[in-house]
Formats: structure tokens, C-alpha cells, sequence
């Protein structure tokens, strides 16, 4: 579960409606829950600032330190030299609304060196602008600062890509509802209308099938785990 330092347990306040199709608020919150057991990926909610909102418990014990340590800070700061201004790039790419990626190299006092692939999507907007972003860190070489290897390979990254598209479709989804809610507000004729309620069933229609698809993709894991 991703945690912060008044909350350990967020709540929407309410579901989105997908044309026709209820997304509830939980099955986010159960996506976020499934991310805090996944053995290599640290998760972190920033604000326009760059600054850590939230983090999954999973993460701070990667990254072998407590949510004081990290929620309230400017993510970007944790990185250093050339890997920052890759951290903050991507970030500015977020926050415009177009999900990016980089592979940086984190240096750890203790414990070296460790690679991560890193994602930053839109995770919602307030007056047509990104508001929060979430930035997915998957470990994938070297030492990470816990003192885990990465020894094996991780089905954890085929998750965080399914996880990115459906952040990314959900973005989407937003911003198609903001700019049509704004245009009737406009008032508009019947055939505009019309293009308006098809577009927004349209990206309603991915949404729930990018919702779909990574749920899953959980049961199949879970299934497998249970099998093994």
C-alpha cells in the first residue's frame, strides 16, 4: 500500500464513471495494494513540485529507509549528476501529460550501485492540467540499497508495463472528459454532440479494458504463485 506521512490508508472519495462501464475506486486501490508485495518495484506519487507525496511500503524496504525519510522530499534530488537531469526531464514529460521512461544508475553510500528502469505517468489532472504523476522505479541490476541482487528474472516488469498502459489510458480518459465537459459548457449542436458522447465511450471502452487486462494478468500471477 503506498503510504504518506498523515495516512497509511487513502481513500478515494469517489468512483469514475466509464461510459456505461463503473470504475470503482477500489480496483485502483487494489492495483496499488498488489504493487507494495512486488519484490522490485518502489512506486512514489509526486506532486507538480516533484515532491514525494506517497510511497509503497515495498519500496522503502528496497530502498532500506522509512517514509520520513522520503515522503515531503523533491524525488529528483535523490539522483545525482547526469542521472538527475534524466530524473528530471522524464518528470517534465509526465507532468505535460506524456508518460516517459529512463534507465539511471542510483548510487547508495552502503551498497554501491543499482540500475532502475523508471516510468512516469499521469496519474490525474485538476483545471486540464497533470496534477500528480506516478513514478514506477523497477529494480533491475546490481545491489539494491536492502542488500537484495537481482539473481532472477522478474515478471514484475511485464506488470509495471500493463500498470504504465493503463495509468496512460486512464490520462487519456481524463483529459477527453475535461476538454467535452468544457465544450458544453460552450453549448454545443446535436452532431457535436454526438461526436463528444462517441469519443468519450470510445476512451471509456480502453479504459475498462486496460483495466481488465492487468487484473488479469494479477489473477494469472496469483494463481501461479498459489500453484507453486
Amino acid at each position: 500500500m503506498l503510504t504518506n506521512r498523515k495516512s497509511a490508508h487513502p481513500s478515494p472519495d469517489r468512483a469514475m464513471i466509464l461510459a456505461g462501464t463503473n470504475l470503482e475506486a477500489t480496483a485502483l486501490s487494489t492495483v496499488m495494494d498488489y504493487l507494495a508485495q512486488r519484490a522490485t518495484i518502489c512506486a512514489k506519487v509526486l506532486d507538480r513540485g516533484g515532491k514525494v507525496l506517497a510511497v509503497n511500503k515495498r519500496g522503502l524496504e528496497l530502498l532500506n529507509t522509512d517514509a520520513t525519510t522520503i515522503c515531503g522530499q523533491i524525488w529528483t534530488e535523490f539522483w545525482h549528476g547526469a542521472e538527475r537531469k534524466k530524473a528530471e526531464a522524464t518528470l517534465v514529460s509526465a507532468f505535460e501529460g506524456k508518460p516517459a521512461s529512463f534507465l539511471g544508475t542510483f548510487v547508495h553510500e552502503h551498497t554501491g550501485e543499482s540500475t532502475w528502469d523508471v516510468e512516469i505517468v499521469p496519474l490525474d489532472w485538476e483545471d486540464g492540467k497533470v496534477a500528480r504523476v506516478l513514478a514506477l522505479s523497477s529494480f533491475m541490476s546490481g545491489t539494491a540499497p536492502d542488500g537484495e541482487r537481482a539473481a532472477r528474472a522478474f515478471e514484475d516488469r511485464k506488470m509495471l508495463g500493463s500498470l504504465s498502459e493503463l495509468f496512460h489510458t486512464l490520462s487519456n480518459l481524463t483529459a477527453v472528459s475535461t476538454s467535452a465537459a468544457n465544450i458544453l459548457r460552450r453549448g454545443v449542436d446535436q452532431e457535436r454532440a454526438e461526436a463528444l458522447a462517441e469519443a468519450l465511450t470510445e476512451a471509456g471502452l480502453q479504459a475498462a479494458q486496460a483495466v481488465e487486462s492487468l487484473r488479469r494478468q494479477i489473477n494469472d500471477s496469483a494463481s501461479d504463485g498459489a500453484a507453486a
